[in-house]
């Protein structure tokens, strides 16, 4: 016996009735929506700018945090490639650099993750000036 959960195209697992049952939630689970709607309205300029930073080359405009949890979060960017005038969305998982265990932690790694990102932006910009 086995309980399947299936998430979507391609996304699908099993776990044992044991794993199940000792399972727990996800703590951030409780506060993640009012911090992904909280970063969304006042802060998108920084999600924008974490992304940026993970991964190089990639320009978004818009950057809509939909969930939080304690590894990271999903991002629906929104960009317009060079070569067309048509804007692309799609979804990003953007990592935690560590597992978070409560609310001000969420805070603390985003702060961290946003310093690194804007600390980075002169040494990239003068890459692409060379």
């Amino acid at each position: 016996v086995s309980v399947r959960f299936v998430g979507g195209f391609a996304r699908a697992g099993s776990v044992t009735p044991e794993e199940y049952m000792s399972a727990k939630p996800d703590p951030v689970s409780e506060f993640g929506a009012a911090i992904a709607s909280h970063m969304n309205d006042d802060h998108m300029d920084s999600t924008i700018a974490m992304i940026a930073h993970a991964i190089p080359g990639l320009e978004v405009s818009e950057a809509v945090i939909t969930s939080v949890d304690s590894l990271g979060m999903y991002v629906k960017c929104t960009r317009t490639p060079r070569a067309s005038d048509q804007p692309q969305q799609f979804k990003i998982r953007l990592p935690f650099p560590r597992k978070i265990e409560d609310r001000k932690d969420v805070k603390n790694v985003i702060v961290e993750m946003t310093r690194a990102a804007v600390a980075a932006e002169p040494a990239a910009a003068a890459a692409t000036e060379d």
